[in-house]
């Protein structure tokens, strides 16, 4: 059982590692182009940290009333998964950027720590998803900028598809756990 467990698994993996390869080499063969680096290093440089999201978080709470409620949230959704992505699964996995496993040139900094899972991805899922628990129109908005910073970071080949996809979900699972919390208060 074991044996036939293990064999699954790396077939999973593999199909995951080759469609996070090719995928990786389609955008940097077919898709860079000097005006996309531009734009991309934007919208990537602004969730450096996650300055943007905790902008929009301060901004929440200033407001006063239940957007005070919804900043809050969000600020405490970010320090979960920035925890748990920072400080437990990028040590654990210590999985490869794409531009140093393929020797690519990208056109930021490069990053020092591990590429799974996508911070920034996460860091952005766990904002917009927790407003959107709070309020779904303002939250589907930053929901799709969220999406657009995961791409960039695909684009930019500092982090594979299957890292983004996997931050898109530790961001809202943080932000689920969060809200939950904050319920059973």
């Amino acid at each position: 059982l074991y044996t036939e467990v293990t064999w699954r698994e790396e077939k999973v993996m593999e199909f995951i590692f080759n469609i996070d390869d090719k995928t990786i080499r389609f955008i940097n063969d077919n898709m860079r182009s000097e005006f996309l680096d531009r734009v991309m290093r934007k919208i990537s440089s602004a969730g450096n940290y996650g300055i943007i999201w905790f902008a929009v978080a301060f901004a929440l709470i200033a407001m006063g009333g239940e957007k005070r409620r919804a900043g809050l949230l969000m600020i405490f959704s970010l320090g979960v998964e920035a925890s748990v992505c920072n400080l437990i699964i990028k040590p654990s996995v210590k999985r490869v950027r794409p531009n140093d496993a393929h020797g690519m040139v990208i056109s930021i900094d490069k990053p020092k720590d591990y590429s799974f899972p996508s911070g920034h991805t996460a860091a952005a899922f766990a904002a917009a998803y927790s407003l959107y628990l709070s309020d779904k129109k303002k939250g589907s908005g930053l929901l799709l900028c969220a999406a657009v910073m995961g791409f960039s970071r695909v684009y930019l080949l500092v982090h594979y598809p299957f890292d983004v996809i996997a931050g898109a979900a530790l961001g809202m699972i943080s932000a689920g756990f969060v809200h939950r919390k904050s319920e059973e208060r």
